[in-house]
């Protein structure tokens, strides 16, 4: 493929890219970090691959949120993130999207979307949301199948559509297996027909439910080739194809050539534990929402000591990787998925077993 074409892509929209919102492309990134906490793990679908499926423990009060929102604003300008399950059936998520607002944060939500008319959007936009992120794994019988409910794709049509003339800025989520593969490009165009801005791309980590359907995620060689579909896709598309759980997706463009690392820009790789920061509903604390390893809990200590203290990441902001992320020229660009090296092995440190960047360290 031409590379100039990709190039000059990037260079049209490097001030986006590389806007705060986007730091350390390649997965989930905003600086100085980003707080998830998912608040329930309720929820009105029955999606096949939910990672909160299997969590136990009684959700946290709305005073714990608020604790956490404080704790969290300490850290500085980050993005305050709600998510579930399906954060829209807590009856206090307007009160804590306020709150959350009320701090120099960035206050976004990741939601199914099919609960939201055009009152909830107002709702939304009135307490502070500033973005929803909504899923979409499938055109129509395809993404209601995958989310197991009839009709859940004309509902998140309609969420987001009354999101956007409400003011809140939406962005779609879409995850990646071999059963929606042929789907990306119609989601693809979606985006671009209804002037979405990004699409987070997130590779299936098999974990709740997503264990029963391993089988559909992506191999080494299948991840290789999603790259370069989504090299070639990004090259027409208007919409911003973000790889999500696939921190080496710009080492890949580095390494073929199709990305010059121009200076001054930082890729800060895979976020997990370092800037990026899970609370699950009985108040774990974990390095990312697919990496369900306990690093503390909100109830034994506050969230600001967790962070600063845990063992796990302060292992994890060292980069202390082992096999192949140990020692591939890109550990510091990239660092490998920590979540999917848990999912297959059970340890968070592990060389990120869907790579071959580095058999070339």
């Amino acid at each position: 493929m031409s590379s100039e074409e990709l190039k000059s892509w990037i260079a049209i929209h490097k001030d986006e890219i590389f806007a705060n919102d986007a730091v350390g492309t390649g997965c989930f990134s905003y600086l100085p970090g980003e707080v998830i906490w998912a608040v329930t793990k309720r929820c009105n679908l029955q999606c096949k691959h939910c990672s909160i499926a299997e969590m136990s423990g009684e959700e946290l009060s709305t005073e714990e949120g608020f604790g956490i929102i404080e704790d969290a604003a300490k850290l500085g300008p980050v993005k305050f993130g709600f998510t579930g399950g399906e954060p829209l059936l807590r009856k206090d998520i307007y009160d804590l999207i306020e709150y959350a607002a009320s701090f120099d944060m960035q206050v976004v939500m990741a939601t199914n979307g099919t609960l939201i008319t055009n009152d909830v959007a107002k709702r939304l936009k009135k307490a502070g949301l500033e973005r929803a992120a909504m899923s979409i794994d499938g055109i129509g019988s395809l993404h209601d199948e995958f989310r197991g409910v009839n009709g859940a794709f004309k509902d998140a049509l309609r969420g987001l559509k009354a999101c956007e003339e409400e003011g809140v800025a939406v962005q779609l989520f879409t995850t990646v297996t071999r059963t929606n593969y042929g789907e990306i490009p119609k989601i693809i165009k979606l985006a671009d027909d209804l002037k979405l801005w990004r699409i987070y791309l997130i590779y299936l980590i098999a974990m709740g439910r997503g264990k029963e359907i391993s089988e559909v995620c992506l191999s080494t060689d299948e991840n290789m080739k999603f790259f370069d579909d989504m090299a070639n896709k990004q090259k027409e598309a208007k919409t911003w194809l973000k790889p999500i759980c696939n921190p080496q997706y710009w080492a890949y463009l580095k390494d073929a050539g199709l990305l010059d690392r121009e200076e001054g820009l930082e890729f800060t790789g895979c976020t997990a534990g370092i800037t990026r920061f899970h609370i699950f509903p009985n108040g774990d604390v974990t390095p990312c929402a697919y990496l369900p390893a306990k690093a503390g809990n909100i109830r034994e200590s506050s969230f600001l000591e967790i962070v600063q203290n845990s063992e796990m990441f302060k292992a994890l902001r060292a980069r202390a990787l082992k096999g192949q992320c140990a020692t591939c020229k890109y550990k510091r660009m990239c660092g490998g998925c920590r979540s999917r090296a848990y999912a297959i092995s059970g340890d968070y440190l592990a060389e990120d077993p869907v790579c071959s960047l580095g058999d070339r360290g």
